[in-house]
């Protein structure tokens, strides 16, 4: 039986790549229905999902969604109303699929990470490149210790000046600006490796010739004993194909020359570079490229059905999150010792 998911908030640029998964995995999943709180999101998802998803529903409130018969839901609506979505769906007794970044409020998330715990429900963060096929060369490599100790993580994630009002638009209201969009991806990755960093010192500036405020250019440095991370968000960005990570380690080093996306023209390989130090030169290979998305709805159904453990604890996505809000000025006070609350 395919698994019955009913989406909370629509309007999300991911949530169309969710949709194919599930549309292209019929014996797997099935999206029973959808709302947001925006009417014109629910005029242009009817349009594009309706003719391919017979039965289709769209509810007038997110309370009438969740009475029906659901194996799960995912929660793709705007940053600032995630959480209370999360928390409803929780709280009707149905376990989450919870969009990045994980809402602009530290102490909310941990609240709705603990109605989950207690109900014993999954709450499962969604971050894009968990499941690239680079990515997991680069997690796995460093995981037996090909590169030694990790001493530089540099990563970047520009996106195209060409939608610069839209990104003033939709993400204006948060202090990261473009940061806080994209950063959590590559914060996500660098946690993975390196752990809580001990320091975070944000660059946050307009650079953009006309006058504004948006953070359209966005560095953070983040501290480790041994270890620098360095993460670059531009909205300025002219030239193709520079989403970039590097790792620099004592024995190698590894990387991933262009990451792609899901909604980025990808190519059918996803080139990777690496060097040992008993190797001669760099290394190169050409990886399939994974198709997106749909490894993230099998790690929830799985571990719905108690096949697997999460690959990603809720400790590690409150990490992130907190991170990620640091490096945003969103949370100012300096972190608890350890052993403090």
């Amino acid at each position: 039986m395919p698994l019955k998911l009913g989406m909370l908030g629509m309007w999300h640029s991911h949530a169309p790549g969710l949709i194919t998964q599930i549309l292209n995995h019929p014996n797997e999943f099935r999206l029973v229905g959808g709302y947001d709180s925006d009417p014109h999101v629910v005029v242009k998802r009817r349009e594009e999902w309706g003719p391919h998803v017979p039965g289709l529903r769209f509810f007038d409130r997110p309370e009438d969604l969740l009475h029906e018969p659901l194996d799960g839901v995912v929660v793709e609506g705007r940053v600032f109303e995630n959480l209370a979505l999360a928390r409803l769906a929780l709280e009707h007794g149905y376990p989450v699929m919870l969009e990045k970044p994980a809402g602009t409020d530290l102490d909310e998330f941990h609240h709705v990470q603990d109605l989950a715990a207690r109900r014993h429900l999954r709450l499962q963060l969604i971050y894009l490149f968990r499941y690239m096929t680079a990515t997991l060369d680069l997690i796995e490599r460093c995981r037996r210790g090909e590169l030694g100790a990790i001493y530089e993580y540099r990563a970047r994630l520009p996106k195209d000046p060409r939608e610069y009002d839209s990104y003033v638009r939709d993400l204006g209201r948060y202090r990261g600006g473009i940061f806080f969009e994209m950063a959590g991806h590559i914060i996500d990755l660098m946690v993975t490796l390196l752990g809580p960093p001990d320091s975070t010192t944000p660059f946050l500036a307009h650079h953009r010739a006309h006058a504004g405020e948006f953070i359209d250019n966005g560095v953070a440095v983040f501290g480790y004993p041994n270890a620098w991370a360095i993460l670059e968000v531009p909205a300025l960005e002219v030239a193709p194909q520079t989403r970039r990570i590097e790792v620099y380690g004592t024995k190698g080093a590894f990387i991933i020359p262009h990451l792609g996306s899901g909604h980025l023209g990808n190519k059918a390989v996803q080139p990777v570079e690496f060097y040992r130090e008993r190797d001669a030169d760099w290394q190169r290979i050409n990886h399939e490229a994974a198709t997106l998305q749909i490894r993230d709805l099998r790690e929830f159904a799985a571990c719905l059905a108690g096949t697997k453990e999460p690959d990603y604890s809720p400790d590690h996505d409150l990490i992130v999150q907190e991170t990620l809000l640091r490096a945003c000025g969103m949370i100012i006070a300096p972190p608890a010792p350890d052993g403090c609350p």
